[in-house]
């Protein structure tokens, strides 16, 4: 079911249009032009004239891309810029004329949202969720996936760069820190993690990323201990506006808010004693979706649930996932309850290769398990479900894809993954694609021997490939094979 949300703020106005499953939501259309509403209102307080129109023509052609979508169920939001603005209710006013039902929304609200959205992404998060806008700045207390306290703080850059100026970080400084100190969810320092949100705040983990050279473009759940970001945050800060250009992937627009927003992020790090950061794509218009969901949906694991919306959209059969989770899980009953979860998600997924060409299954796989817009999942979550689907098509192989990116996750770990692509490589050519086949199969490690039970009329099945790959299987377990059919 398609929905979409057009969110109105201080310095961008954006439309992302959802589809896929309730509890995760993918974007496939996620559009933005940064208009700066709040950006230099004029002295009695009024948007500025210019940006405004900007903003008008941009949400026209936004109801155009609605309506060549359907006209899905839509949401329109506005935040600081509007809701301070004194010509705020007649600009919302052009809005409702340009078919848009605009709610403008308050700072303890916005707050409220951003902490949905960064738990919708991150269940059971437990930390600071700080949702750095063009206008505000807000702040919400996370404890095990629920929100304990809010608050919203006037010092996003737009803001303080209307106070200030442009170029007097000094101040700036001074005004951001005396903010902070009358916040008390963060003088408490119970806190260690930052869910760091907002289109400046991921601009600067970009940059990060960007400089270490880091293998993997996703942004969600990128991580930087307090001392990265503590030095991220001093080199932003210090650049001039033509070093800050020669960055790749930094739109121009928001090259003289980074500064600030950088300021902003090391004031709120230091106050809170954090310990690390970890990047969220979940944020307002996340929370909108997230805020709208039944308690059994949001109970959901978000990342299984993505796992079965692709698996139905890519598998030639979707339930030989499910049968071939039962067939090999109980081979690996030593997992722990976080490596189960993400072996079954690799089960789930386990023919998205199958309608690209045979010689490239292992690496379109690989990359698709990558790339895909789960949530739920580390970095280090994603490789692991990765390199199991490319070993579920290439076997045990000394040359694995992507050197560096499997260099991310620890060598137990690789091993892991290896061991469980093994086994769905098993699964998959015993019965492929024929789910029904896999009733009544189990794959077992007993004293030191793999042992695979199957019914009786099964035993037809065992061919010269199915057999090869049940020996490389045991192989990696140092383990002799047996087979028993029964019945």
């Amino acid at each position: 079911m398609r929905r979409a949300v057009v969110d109105i703020g201080s310095n961008s106005v954006r439309l992302v249009v959802y589809d896929g499953p309730a509890r995760s939501p993918a974007p496939i259309l996620n559009e933005k032009a940064l208009c700066g509403l709040g950006r230099d209102m004029t002295k009695d307080g009024l948007l500025n004239p210019d940006a405004a129109a900007e903003a008008l023509a941009t949400l026209v052609r936004f109801q155009r891309v609605l309506k060549e979508h359907g006209s899905p169920p839509t949401r329109a939001i506005a935040t600081s810029a509007v809701r301070e603005a004194k010509d705020g209710k007649k600009f919302v006013a052009r809005l409702k004329d340009l078919g848009f039902d605009v709610t403008v929304i308050s700072g303890e609200k916005e707050a409220e949202l951003a902490g949905l959205g960064v738990i919708s992404f991150e269940p059971g998060a437990t930390g600071i969720a700080g949702d750095m806008g063009g206008g505000s700045l807000e702040l919400v207390a996370l404890k095990k996936g629920e929100i304990v306290e809010t608050t919203s703080l006037p010092i996003g850059p737009l803001s303080i760069m209307q106070r200030v100026g442009p170029d007097d970080l000094k101040e700036a400084r001074k005004i951001i820190d005396k903010t902070l100190n009358e916040v008390t969810l963060i003088k408490k320092k119970s806190y260690r993690t930052l869910y760091a949100v907002g289109g400046a705040w991921r601009a600067i983990a970009r940059i990060h990323m960007n400089l270490r050279n880091y293998p993997l473009s996703v942004l969600h759940h990128y991580e930087m201990t307090s001392s990265e970001a503590y030095e991220i945050c001093d080199l932003v800060a210090q650049q001039s506006r033509r070093s800050l250009e020669n960055i790749p992937g930094i739109p121009r627009r928001r090259l003289d808010t980074l500064p600030f927003a950088a300021i902003a992020l090391r004031s709120v790090l230091r106050k809170m004693g954090a310990t690390n950061v970890i990047v969220s794509a979940g944020g307002v218009r996340e929370g909108l979706l997230f805020e709208g969901l039944s308690k059994e949906d949001r109970a959901l694991d978000p990342l299984i649930t993505a796992c079965r919306f692709y698996a139905d959209k890519l598998c030639p059969d979707p339930a030989f996932g499910q049968s071939a989770a039962d067939t090999i899980l109980p081979l690996f009953q030593h997992f722990t309850k976080s490596q189960q979860r993400l072996a079954y998600a690799a089960c789930l997924l386990i023919d998205i290769g199958a309608y690209f060409h045979p010689d490239l299954r292992g690496r379109q796989a690989f990359d698709a398990a990558l790339g895909a817009p789960f949530v739920g999942v580390s970095h280090q979550d994603r490789i692991w479900i990765a390199l199991a689907l490319y070993c579920r098509h290439e076997g045990r192989t000394i040359s694995l894809p992507y050197d560096r990116l499997i260099s991310l996750i620890k060598w137990e770990d690789q091993q892991s993954a290896t061991q469980f692509g093994l086994a769905m490589r098993f699964a998959s050519a015993f019965a492929p694609k024929a789910p029904h086949l896999l009733d009544g199969c189990k794959v077992e490690l007993e004293e030191g021997r793999l042992i695979f039970r199957a019914p009786v009329d099964r035993e037809e099945l065992m061919g010269e490939a199915p057999r090869r790959r049940l020996d490389s299987l045991a192989s990696s377990f140092d383990a002799e094979v047996m087979e028993i059919y029964e019945g």
